[in-house]
């Protein structure tokens, strides 16, 4: 391989962890779910996959190198579709992108005729066309495709499982060598459209976390979800306003066995249905130990237990939609 690519994989290299370093930082900012963690995990398998390639183009090819970079390659794919299937509150495929990524893995070991730089590379295009297209497919649906950006995730996805299909078929047809692999899927112009696509992938993900934020603080609307400090405020100016604290029991309990992004992802829901259950409000917040604040415009017993009772249940409906972990009660009070 000629020096101008292995600097081209040097530059992948760094923008591919610069978009996971955006990334991180990005998901520090708000609340957030597991699919979080699944898709920090896609960003360290991007930063692994292009480091693994540049490693391998130093060391002469090895076939673990190898291994390491297609494994990691089909499993940063497979888990942004992941993430989205955990965003749209679905069971996720988890097994199967393991599985799809050890059998890839273990296909590298195999003899290449065409040279130790190409092992493994048919199973390593099909995958990736088969989680780009699943991810493709995933966008459109449930509570990710209600946001506008959604749309660049589907149409970069869909792009990427062509092109990564059509690279497979024609190396399965003419090899490295042919012209039209030559001319229009060679190593230099795949490294510069995966770098695009992990590129316009990370930002489709900031910018789907940005639109989430935005319209639960979105203002003007009866239960807006705004900051604790503006609730207090509007809470003084308007005598008579009672504010209901809602917080999930034994939510420490909860980070301790099932993990940050569970606790995360309980009061997530709980947000959410405080806000649906809750339409007259003039205020929702959220503290950083996860209670929620409501503000009612005035004191009315019967009123009040029909919010509170209506908050209880959208919640269990939510929580129950969890594929494992515990939702725990809720607790609310009047403050």
């Amino acid at each position: 391989m000629d020096s101008e690519t292995f600097v081209l994989l040097a530059v992948s290299v760094l923008v591919a962890g610069s978009c996971a370093l955006l990334f991180v930082v990005d998901s520090r900012q708000s609340l957030s779910g597991r699919y979080i963690n699944l898709w920090l995990t896609a960003s360290m398998l991007a930063v692994l996959c292009t480091a693994s390639y540049l490693a391998a183009t130093g060391l002469g090819h090895p076939p673990l190198v190898v291994a390491v970079g297609n494994g990691a390659m089909v499993g940063a794919v497979g888990f942004v579709w992941l993430g989205c299937q955990a965003f749209n509150g679905r069971r996720i495929g988890f097994w199967l992108v393991v599985t799809v990524v050890l059998i890839v893995m273990i296909l590298t070991f195999l003899p290449e005729s065409r040279g130790p730089n190409w092992a493994g590379v048919v199973p390593k295009l099909l995958s990736l066309s088969l989680f780009a297209v699943l991810t493709a497919v995933e966008s459109r649906r449930g509570l990710f495709g209600s946001f506008r950006v959604s749309w660049a995730m589907t149409i970069v996805h869909a792009l990427h499982a062509s092109y990564s299909g059509a690279r497979a078929v024609v190396f399965g047809l003419q090899g490295p060598s042919g012209d039209v692999f030559e001319r229009y899927f060679n190593t230099e112009i795949t490294t510069v459209i995966n770098l695009v696509f992990v590129v316009v992938t990370t930002l489709v993900l900031v910018f789907l976390r940005i639109e989430e934020l935005s319209s639960r603080r979105a203002s003007g609307g009866p239960g807006c979800f705004t900051t604790v400090r503006r609730l207090w405020a509007l809470h003084r100016d308007h005598p008579g306003s009672v504010v209901h604290s809602i917080e999930i029991v034994d939510l420490t309990v909860v980070k301790d066995a099932y993990g940050v992004a569970h606790a995360n992802d309980l009061v997530s829901r709980l947000i959410d249905s405080v806000v649906q259950s809750s339409p007259g409000a003039q205020a929702v917040a959220s503290t950083r130990r996860g209670t929620v604040l409501l503000l009612l415009p005035h004191g009315d017993g019967g009123a009040e237990a029909k919010v509170d009772a209506a908050i209880e249940d959208a919640y269990w409906k939510q929580s129950v939609a969890l594929v494992d972990g515990y939702a725990s009660t809720l607790r609310i009070t009047t403050l």
